[in-house]
Formats: C-alpha cells, sequence, structure tokens
C-alpha cells in the first residue's frame, strides 16, 4: 500500500465544530518512484517497459470541420496487485473531467484497472489523431510515475519519448497537458512545443503527493483546482503559478523538497 508520511491529528474528542483549517497532519502520503515499490523480476519488468520504439507517428484524423475541444483524463489509484495503490488519483481525474466539460471539452475519462496500457495507447492514439489545427487538445494524468514514465493501471512503464513521438504530428496550437505523478519531470521536456501548456507535479527525481482527507486530492491538483474553484482564475498559466507557489507552502511546512513547474509555448493566454 502508499507508504504514509503525514499523523493522524483527529481526537475522538474533537469538537465537531472545529474549523477545517485548525485540523492539521491528518495524513498524507508519498506518490513514490514506482521502481522502487516494483517487485516484480527484471525481465518481467523490461518487458512492461514502453518506449519510443513501441511509439507510431499518429496521423491526423480528415473531420468535416474543426473547432473541437476533446481532452483525455486517466486517474490510477486502484492498481493491479496489492501494494501499489494511491488515494485521490481518482479523485485528480473526476476533478479533472468536470472542470474541462464544464469549458466544452468532450472527455474520454480512463479510471483505475480501466486505464491499462493497451486502453491508454488507443485512448493516446484517438486524441493525437484528433490534434489537427483548430482544435483544442488537453490530457491531464494522475497516478504513479517512475524516471520521466507514466504507470499504467496493469504496470507498463509508457516513457515521455513515447508521447513526443505520438504527439509528433499534432498541429494543434492549443494544447495543455498536466502531470500529477513523481519523478515526472521529462514530459515537459519532450512535451513542450509551439502552441502547449506542460504542467508537472514533481521534476526528474522528486515526488508527488497525495493530500490529506479534506483536500482529496493530490496536492497538485487540489491546488489546480482551488485556483480554477476559489480564487477564479480564467487563464491556465497564472492558475499553475499559484498550484506551483501553494505546493512549495505546503512542502515548506511538512519539511519536504517537491519540484513542481509548467512550460508555456502558448501564444498568449490560455483559457480552457
Amino acid at each position: 500500500m502508499f507508504l504514509l508520511v503525514g499523523v493522524l491529528a483527529l481526537q475522538s474528542c474533537q469538537n465537531d465544530d472545529m474549523p477545517i483549517q485548525e485540523v492539521q497532519d491528518v495524513e498524507f502520503a508519498v506518490r513514490p518512484d514506482f521502481a522502487t515499490i516494483d517487485m516484480r523480476p527484471a525481465e518481467v519488468i523490461a518487458e512492461h517497459k514502453i518506449t519510443e520504439e513501441q511509439a507510431t507517428e499518429v496521423p491526423l484524423k480528415t473531420l468535416k470541420s474543426t473547432g473541437g475541444k476533446y481532452a483525455l483524463v486517466i486517474g490510477i489509484s486502484d492498481y493491479y496487485g496489492t501494494s501499489n495503490d494511491l488515494n485521490y488519483c481518482d479523485d485528480d481525474a473526476i476533478d479533472w473531467k468536470n472542470r474541462l466539460e464544464a469549458e466544452g471539452y468532450n472527455v474520454i475519462l480512463l479510471l483505475d484497472q480501466n486505464a491499462t496500457y493497451s486502453a491508454i495507447q488507443n485512448a493516446v492514439n484517438n486524441l493525437a489523431g484528433l490534434s489537427s489545427a483548430g482544435n483544442e487538445i488537453a490530457f491531464c494524468y494522475s497516478g504513479h510515475g517512475s524516471r520521466g514514465n507514466i504507470i499504467s493501471a496493469d504496470l507498463y512503464y509508457i516513457s515521455a519519448r513515447w508521447f513526443r513521438t505520438t504527439f509528433s504530428n499534432a498541429t494543434s496550437t492549443k494544447m495543455m497537458f498536466c502531470f500529477d505523478a513523481c519523478q515526472i519531470g521529462a514530459m515537459a521536456s519532450y512535451l513542450n512545443a509551439t502552441g502547449r501548456v506542460v504542467a508537472v507535479a514533481s521534476n526528474r527525481s522528486l515526488y508527488a503527493y497525495d493530500g490529506d482527507y479534506y483536500m482529496q486530492n493530490g496536492v497538485f491538483t487540489y491546488y489546480m483546482m482551488q485556483g480554477f474553484d476559489q480564487v477564479g482564475y480564467i487563464y491556465l498559466e497564472p492558475d499553475c503559478e499559484y498550484a506551483i507557489d501553494n505546493m512549495e507552502d505546503w512542502a515548506y511546512y511538512k519539511g519536504l523538497n517537491v519540484a513542481p513547474s509548467y512550460v508555456d509555448s502558448y501564444s498568449g493566454d490560455f483559457d480552457l
């Protein structure tokens, strides 16, 4: 199961009227480098690594009209096996789905054990095929990461280079990617291109975190949602900055090191 790094602070005699802000350190958990908890034999792990050699340059679909908004959202808390689960990745995905649908996106949602490598491959290829000029594209992932890879529910490592090749034919000038996972910083490098904003919850070596009971999100996603829903940001760039600043403040208070960031190659203000 996930590694707990917080301390339960609720007491049975707690005053029910106590403001949420006064309840501290209820519980939070690291989203660790998946390779450190992957106990499969080395040859099995090697067979489950998806690199750019397995990627294809997806041709753009011929559509009768453009101007559509398309999104793929993936959240995996329930992985295959008994020791690989996380807390709030599926909640992150549902929040992103709701946010993007409110902005007019047609959203494909893959949750938990439905987010197998095969399902992710098909859905990403479909999204890449829709990434033509005039269409707006969004991709959000929350789950395990490892050294620039996302981890499918059936425990495949899917690399940043695979994503780069898959989207290499994209001509959309408005695309956003968000990854709430550990050691996922390579995605910001490999997916960066003109017209894109790529937000990541960690760099190439540090971890992301599940928040506490009151957050019920990954910490990075929690502040992304808070920026939109409570602060009222319209544009993606200030929302990313808000999430980065607040995650760093949260980590400082907990005595943790984090490195969320985003790259912005979109011209102008990116409104979802």
